[in-house]
């Protein structure tokens, strides 16, 4: 046997199982990388819903054990509450008025949460049948509701009433009751949401405040306020964004200023407005812009502005404010036809004394289109004639205004005319001073030229007189106007 044949027997065999083994691992299949991706895909989608589970039962836990807080602090609230005195029942400058505060911000006893303690207490109206007065102020309703302050998710809520243990006295026929409606004065629609404030009254431990907000239907209503012959009144102060109360409306105006008489059930209407703007362009009588400077009287009898200045080198100004007596500014109000109260029309007169220029008294309605545009422009054109000072042809007539034998202080006055060569005439505007009195210039040619002096007081009382002035009369005339 030869060396080979000794060696390569061995050899030859271990060659052959590397080769079978060899052959093995080929045949052994791997994973492509669709195929990983596919079974991550797989993996997710089952995943998915297991971890959503898991993550909202944690939801769910963590929800039950605030409201479980919430039930315990529901709780305390409720104790405090039937531990209220019932005068006291109510939130703070609420309708009812009490201790509550309508908002309060505090933390769950058990979980620590943040929430937010909220009360609405109000008056229920439900008389016994033996008792015909309708008081509207039978017992008090009162909603707890607490609030999770990072989402506003309301954890917990309930409803209880509360009764007095007497009955009031006089069964509540002495209370005065006040009732108003709020509305838009030009459209006539209900303003919802408006804010109503009540104070004053006969109330001194504490002082009567209340605050109330317009129903669906515009209306708020306070019952239970106390009456008390020859007390102070009462008084409405009404908000609500954009809006103003209509001038006639503000207190001392009656819907705003309401007596304390025992039993009064006061109803009535709060008119309010959207502001408008006037845009006043003086002009020559030529129609060319008039830049001489001049005084400019807005006309009406419930507001109006006195003076409002051009500038020289001005031709136009706007009138955004007006004054419905004394000091007192407020938003232009509209004066368009259907309004209520209805409204006289705005009458605007400029004029330079120095130059002796007057213009007409220039009649304009403000808006444009309530409420959609709320401007106006009003072109007004100085006259050709003039009516210098040195011709004697400018008077001043000086008007008091009393009422009830004394002078009358933040009366509106109106003084009208039609001198030859202003037509149809002259409108200016003033309020009364502390002494009850107002200046107007006017002009004046050689024939007699009568001036109509109108007042009102809050636009409720009136009184008018005349005068008649020529350039052969006195600079100056008193005349006195009296509002029965």
């Amino acid at each position: 046997m030869s060396a080979g044949g000794i060696f390569g027997a061995p050899l030859g065999r271990a060659t052959t199982r590397i080769r079978r083994r060899l052959s093995a691992l080929r045949r052994e299949s791997g994973f492509t990388l669709i195929e990983v991706l596919l079974a991550g895909v797989i993996l997710a989608i089952i995943a998915a819903p297991i971890s959503a589970i898991l993550s909202s039962g944690a939801v769910v836990a963590k929800l039950a054990r605030e409201r479980t807080g919430a039930d315990q602090l529901m709780q305390q609230q409720i104790e405090v509450l039937r531990a209220t005195p019932y005068t006291s029942v109510g939130v703070v400058a609420g309708n009812p008025k009490g201790v509550f505060a309508a908002s309060t911000d505090t933390t769950l006893p058990t979980t620590g949460e943040a929430v937010t303690v909220k009360w609405a207490i109000t008056w229920v109206a439900d008389a016994v049948p033996e008792n015909a007065y309708i008081s509207n102020a039978d017992y008090k309703k009162a909603v707890l509701t607490i609030v999770r302050k990072s989402d506003q998710r309301v954890l917990d809520t309930t409803t209880t009433y509360v009764a007095a243990g007497s009955a009031p006295p006089a069964a509540g026929t002495t209370w005065v009751q006040v009732k108003r409606n709020v509305q838009d004065a030009v459209t006539l629609a209900p303003i919802v949401g408006a804010n109503v404030n009540i104070t004053g009254g006969p109330d001194t431990s504490p002082p009567e405040n209340r605050n109330d907000t317009t129903d669906s239907t515009g209306s708020v209503l306070f019952p239970a306020l106390t009456g008390k012959t020859s007390s102070p009144a009462f008084t409405l102060v009404t908000t609500y964004t954009g809006y103003s109360v209509f001038p006639d409306d503000i207190s001392p105006g009656t819907p705003s200023s309401i007596p304390s008489t025992p039993g009064l059930n006061s109803i009535g209407t709060i008119r309010m407005y959207q502001g408008t703007s006037l845009t006043i362009n003086l002009q020559t009588s030529g129609g060319a812009a008039y830049t001489s400077g001049a005084t400019v009287s807005v006309d009406s009898s419930r507001c109006g502005l006195a003076s409002v200045t051009v500038p020289s080198g001005q031709s136009s100004v706007t009138v955004t404010t007006c004054n419905p007596w004394g000091t007192t500014s407020v938003p232009l109000p509209p004066n368009l036809a259907g309004q209520t109260p209805a409204d006289s029309t705005y009458y605007v007169t400029a004029w330079n004394t120095t130059s002796g220029n007057w213009s007409t008294g220039t009649a304009v309605a403000v808006p444009a289109n309530y409420p959609t545009n709320l401007t106006q422009t009003v072109n007004v054109k100085m006259v050709s004639a003039t009516f210098p000072s040195s011709s004697s042809q400018q008077k001043t007539i000086k008007v008091t205004v009393t009422k009830g034998g004394s002078n009358d202080t933040n009366a509106r006055v109106e003084v009208t005319g039609a001198p030859t060569g202003i037509s149809p005439g002259i409108a200016d505007f003033a309020t009364t001073n502390g002494s009850g009195q107002a200046t107007f210039t006017v002009p004046v040619v050689s024939s007699s030229t009568t001036f109509t002096i109108n007042a009102n007081d809050m636009g409720v009382t009136k009184g008018s007189n005349t005068v008649s002035l020529s350039t052969g009369s006195s600079s100056s005339t008193n005349v006195t106007v009296t509002i029965s």
